[in-house]
């Protein structure tokens, strides 16, 4: 990368230069360009070598530039640059080592020792000096021999403490690697045990992965049983050991030390004895332990089994207890969604058993229902005959108005319950009809005209003209309006408004239901359609229920295909239908 330098800095009194670390000039300033006799920018993109004679060439490789890489920075390093036309100039040279634009660079300052030259004429002559005296040339020879022993020694010394260097590197590296390795592998554990309620699954899953990414002889994982007096063996993955999956051990008797510690959440790592041993028909053989525990207890262990020459490093023993740690996370989540749904079933299976009892005792008492019905209208008859029911306050008259009204709110309920039986078995057709509302609302709907009159409560029909027809089941229809009615009027206060209207919009057609005076928490708005539901404290008139109206209307809804939903603020209730586009069809 080559830079500009500023003004100042390029005529500065002191020669500057910058080159990459792969020797390249990246800039200079005029200063030092014109020490050296080159033009302006005539360096730069040259190696640097070009202006080095060949002893600097050598020292810039072997000590200049390895110091500035080590240390950042070098001080004081005398330095001969060759000028363009010959001739060396002697330097002294500053440097250090930055990042410029992303990438490294290394600036030097170099001021010239033009004296070097005079020192270096008084070194020559001193030493033709030097050489006249035999016995000081001797001296020096021997004292040179000297220095080249304490530097070969040193060398050696170099050469010994580069190879421990290189030793440490390679084994921090492969530790690295190690780490690495076990990184990826226990993600890989994390995820499939995570993903997974199966406690088999998950329990495999930890065996398979530790046995092959630890190369272990035999690895195990063991299930405790609630009293933590036994353990079973629930999965087993070996290489060379005979497999003891489905083994049942008690906890203690073998090696009471291990299972303590076990029991109180710490690994363990030692040699097998005793009937230990004697089970895995090896005495050479290194075993680690880990117990798969929460907050909750111990749930089981994790035994690993390798050569005793190679014992579990620290490394691999965090891994382990890792990997436990996750597989006691997803085993209590196995269990709790196993107890879930084994709770769901038990629910569902009662629920079926409350059917059918209600069905059948739904179908064993129409019959007698119908009897007792009949049988009171026939004694009613002849008691008019007689005369005795004239009087409507008479003992006689208000008992037969008793059976009458009981009887009729009994055969109601079990005709519910029935059609409730029948449209959860989902066996009759729908008899599909094509209808116009504003023809068939007002067929079902003046029973409540007189009804809401007489409870002094206000009845509004709106039906805009230009209503699509509608495509559905009438019965069907008619029964879920007329019980939305039916709950509207007895539910709200005298002076309400109750209101059925209907409206096309663009994805549907909607028919609504809404009394006033009266609101629904929202916190009940899903549970009002179950069956035998009926809201805490909502029955100030005392009207009473059995709490399946909402539930059938909800039933014919879903068999209709119809979305129904419930919106109440305001002391306002709304129910709205929602059908959609494809079953109404424009006039």
């Amino acid at each position: 990368m080559i830079c500009q330098i500023d003004e100042p800095f390029n005529t500065a009194p002191c020669g500057f230069l910058s080159f990459n670390d792969d020797g390249t000039i990246a800039m200079l300033n005029a200063t030092l360009s014109k020490l050296l006799g080159y033009e302006s920018n005539q360096l730069e993109g040259m190696p640097i070598e070009s202006i080095l004679p060949i002893a600097s060439r050598i020292f810039y490789q072997t000590h200049f530039f390895p110091l500035l890489k080590l240390h950042g920075k070098v001080e004081e390093i005398y330095l001969l640059l060759r000028a363009k036309q010959g001739g060396n100039i002697p330097m002294l040279v500053n440097a250090v080592r930055q990042e410029r634009g992303g990438s490294c660079c290394n600036d030097c300052i170099l001021v010239p020792m033009r004296q070097r030259i005079q020192y270096e004429d008084e070194l020559l002559q001193a030493k033709k000096v030097a050489e006249a005296a035999t016995q000081a040339q001797n001296q020096a020879n021997a004292a040179l021999a000297q220095a080249q022993a304490a530097l070969e020694i040193k060398q050696a010394e170099l050469l010994e403490l580069n190879v421990k260097l290189e030793e440490q590197v390679q084994q921090r590296t492969a530790q690295l690697q190690q780490a690495l390795n076990f990184e990826s592998l226990l993600q890989r554990i994390t995820a499939k045990v995570r993903d997974s309620l199966d406690e088999r699954q998950i329990l495999q899953t930890a065996v398979q992965e530790l046995g092959l990414g630890l190369d272990v002889e035999y690895c195990d994982v063991e299930v405790h049983q609630a009293d933590q007096t036994r353990s079973t063996i629930a999965y087993a993955s070996h290489q060379t050991l005979a497999t003891a999956q489905g083994w049942y051990l008690d906890i203690t008797p073998a090696s009471p030390w291990v299972d303590v510690s076990l029991l109180a959440g710490e690994a363990v790592q030692f040699c097998p004895f005793g009937p230990v041993s004697a089970v895995l028909h090896s005495s050479q053989l290194v075993v680690l332990a880990c117990p798969i525990y929460d907050d909750q207890g111990v749930l089981g262990d994790l035994w690993l089994f390798r050569q005793k020459e190679q014992i579990f490093s620290d490394l691999e023993i965090r891994l382990v207890q890792q990997v436990a740690n996750h597989c006691a996370i997803a085993l209590r989540q196995s269990r709790l969604y196993r107890e879930a749904q084994m709770q769901v079933q038990e629910l569902e299976r009662l629920s079926q058993l409350k059917d059918d009892f209600l069905n059948t005792v739904s179908h064993e008492l129409r019959t007698p229902m119908a009897s007792i019905k009949l049988a009171n209208q026939v004694l009613e008859a002849n008691l008019k005959t007689l005369g005795l029911l004239a009087d409507e306050s008479h003992a006689i008259a208000r008992s037969c108005k008793i059976i009458r009204d009981e009887s009729q709110r009994e055969m109601e309920l079990i005709n519910d319950l029935l059609d409730m039986a029948r449209l959860d078995a989902d066996t009759e057709p729908l008899n599909l009809a094509t209808i116009d509302l504003q023809l068939f609302v007002p067929y079902f709907v003046e029973p409540f005209i007189e009804r809401t009159r007489h409870q002094q409560q206000h009845l509004k029909i709106n039906l805009p003209e230009n209503l699509p027809l509608l495509t559905t089941d009438i019965s069907y229809l008619e029964r879920i309006l007329i019980e939305l009615l039916h709950n509207a009027c007895k539910y709200s206060p005298p002076g309400a408004t109750i209101a059925l209207s209907a409206q096309a919009t663009s994805a549907a057609l909607e028919i609504q239901v809404s009394n006033s005076g009266v609101e629904i928490p929202v916190a009940e708005h899903e549970r009002i359609f179950s069956k035998f539901y009926r809201i805490p404290n909502h029955d100030p008139w005392k009207h009473g229920g059995t709490g399946l109206g909402l539930a059938l209307v909800k039933k014919f809804a879903e068999r209709l295909d119809i979305d129904i939903r419930v919106e109440s603020s305001s002391e306002k209730t709304t129910f709205v239908l929602e059908f959609e586009a494809a079953a109404s069809t424009s006039l």
